[in-house]
């Protein structure tokens, strides 16, 4: 991948002084096409929802922020460690065995984002078993 694309994905990254302080829902159409489809960001904020706080131009909510962040923050990393935007997104998109789900529908949560960050974490240090 290159580095420009991830660079874009680094700039979104959110941090706790944004999510605390309010994110623009607008925001959502910015991440949409570096790597998170509205699909991934409706596990953590409904359509509907999410369509009537950017017709209003109003902030999200402090948890639908950190689901969002998180998104964000798994996504960068996959796309570090694989150095791909594409093999990062087949990798997010698949089935794992080793996780019993779907990492991106696994970081829909703050503890599946952990258990998927640690085997990001391990692929990047060659650990696979």
């Amino acid at each position: 991948m290159a580095r420009s694309a991830q660079r874009k994905v680094n700039r979104l990254a959110l941090s706790y002084a944004d999510v605390a302080r309010g994110v623009p829902s607008s925001l959502v159409r910015e991440v949409e096409g570096r790597g998170l489809r509205r699909e991934d960001i409706r596990m953590i904020i409904a359509d509907r929802t999410l369509d009537r706080r950017i017709a209003a131009g109003e902030m999200l909510r402090e948890d639908e922020a950190d689901g969002l962040a998180r998104l964000l923050r798994v996504l960068a990393m996959a796309q570090r460690v694989f150095a791909d935007e594409a093999l990062a997104d087949e990798w997010l998109r698949s089935a794992n065995p080793a996780l019993g789900d779907v990492p991106i529908r696994m970081a829909r949560t703050d503890l599946g984002g952990r258990e998927v960050e640690a085997a990001l974490g391990r692929l990047e240090h060659g650990v696979f078993g």
